[in-house]
C-alpha cells in the first residue's frame, strides 16, 4: 500500500476512494431513478412479466444496486494499486509504482461497464419470478453488448492516456469475469441460453478454487506461460453471449455456436491447468496467474 510520511493512507489513495465514491453514488443513483419509471413510465417493458410492474422494478434496482455496491466497495478496498503497474504493461513514460492522482478515465470507464453489468444482474433477479417479455432479454442483451465493446476502450484509452494501473487491470479481470457469470446466467433465466453455458462463467472460479486448495494443502503450483489465446477465447465469449441473449437472433446457429465457444474456453482452461499443477511441464515455480 502507498503510505504518506505521516503513515496514514496517501493523499492519492484517499482521492481514487473519493471518486470511487462519487461514481458509485452517481450509479446507485442512476438506478433507483431507474427504477422508478420502470414502474411509473416504462411499464411496456415489465407489463408482460409474472411480476407486477412495481415488483419487477423494485427486483431489478435491488440486484442492480448489490452488484454496484460491491463493485464500488472491491474498488475503494483496493485503491491504493491506482499506480503504474511494475514489469512491461506501462506505457515507457510511466514509472513503475508512480501514484495517480484521481480515478482517471480510463479506470471510469472499467467501472461504468461493471454498472452495465449489474444492470444485467438486476435483469437475471427479476427472471427469477417467471416467464418475460422478449424486451427484457433486448436490454440484457444491449446492456452487456455495450460492456464488452467498452472493453476495447478503457485499456486503449489506458495507453493513450498514459493511465494504465493496477487498480484497472485488477478491475478490468474482475469486471470480464462477473460478467461472463451473470450474462449467461440471465440468458438461460430468460429461456435464451442452454443451462450447461453456466460452465463458461463458472470456470474461472473453479479454476482459483482449485489454486487455493492446492496451496492450502502446500502443493507446487507453476506460472502460467503467456499466450494470447486466453484473452481471444474470452473475447469470444463476450461476442457471442449478446447475439444469444438477444431473441430471434440467429436463434438456430446458437446451439453450435455457444457449444463451440465453450467447448473452447474449457479446454483452454484445462490447458492451463495443466500447466498450474505441473502436469503439463511448468516456466518456474511461484504462483500462477489466473487466466483472463
Amino acid at each position: 500500500m502507498t503510505l504518506s510520511t505521516d503513515g496514514g493512507t496517501s493523499p492519492t489513495t484517499r482521492r481514487t476512494r473519493r471518486r470511487v465514491l462519487e461514481t458509485g453514488g452517481a450509479a446507485a443513483a442512476a438506478t433507483l431513478v431507474s427504477g422508478v419509471l420502470l414502474a411509473t413510465e416504462w411499464v411496456w417493458l415489465v407489463s408482460w412479466a409474472d411480476p407486477s410492474p412495481e415488483t419487477a422494478a423494485a427486483t431489478w434496482a435491488a440486484g442492480t444496486l448489490l452488484v454496484v455496491v460491491g463493485l464500488c466497495a472491491y474498488a475503494y478496498a483496493n485503491a491504493d494499486e491506482n499506480v503504474a503497474p511494475e514489469g512491461g504493461r506501462a506505457s515507457e513514460s510511466a514509472e513503475p509504482g508512480r501514484p495517480y492522482d484521481g480515478l482517471g478515465v480510463p479506470t471510469a470507464v472499467t467501472l461504468a461497464r461493471g454498472f452495465l453489468v449489474a444492470g444485467v444482474a438486476g435483469i437475471a433477479g427479476v427472471a427469477l419470478h417467471g416467464p418475460l417479455s422478449p424486451s427484457w432479454a433486448w436490454a440484457a442483451a444491449v446492456g452487456y453488448g455495450v460492456a464488452a465493446a467498452l472493453d476495447a476502450l478503457d485499456g486503449a484509452l489506458a495507453r493513450r492516456l498514459d493511465r494504465v494501473s493496477r487498480l484497472g487491470a485488477r478491475l478490468d479481470t474482475a469486471v470480464d469475469a462477473f460478467g461472463l457469470l451473470v450474462a449467461p446466467l440471465a440468458g438461460v433465466l430468460l429461456g435464451e441460453l442452454a443451462w450447461w453455458y453456466l460452465s463458461v462463467g463458472a470456470a474461472r472460479y473453479v479454476f482459483l478454487l482449485g489454486l487455493r486448495v492446492r496451496e492450502r494443502a502446500d502443493r507446487p503450483t507453476f506460472d502460467l506461460p503467456p499466450r494470447a489465446s486466453r484473452r481471444v477465447l474470452a473475447s469470444v465469449q463476450m461476442a457471442v453471449v449478446p447475439l444469444a441473449l438477444a431473441p430471434g437472433v440467429f436463434d438456430s446457429w446458437m446451439p453450435l455456436v455457444t457449444g463451440v465457444a465453450a467447448a473452447a474456453l474449457l479446454l483452454g482452461f484445462a490447458r492451463d491447468w495443466g500447466y498450474v499443477s505441473g502436469r503439463l511441464g511448468s516456466e518456474g515455480d511461484g504462483d500462477a496467474s489466473a487466466p483472463e
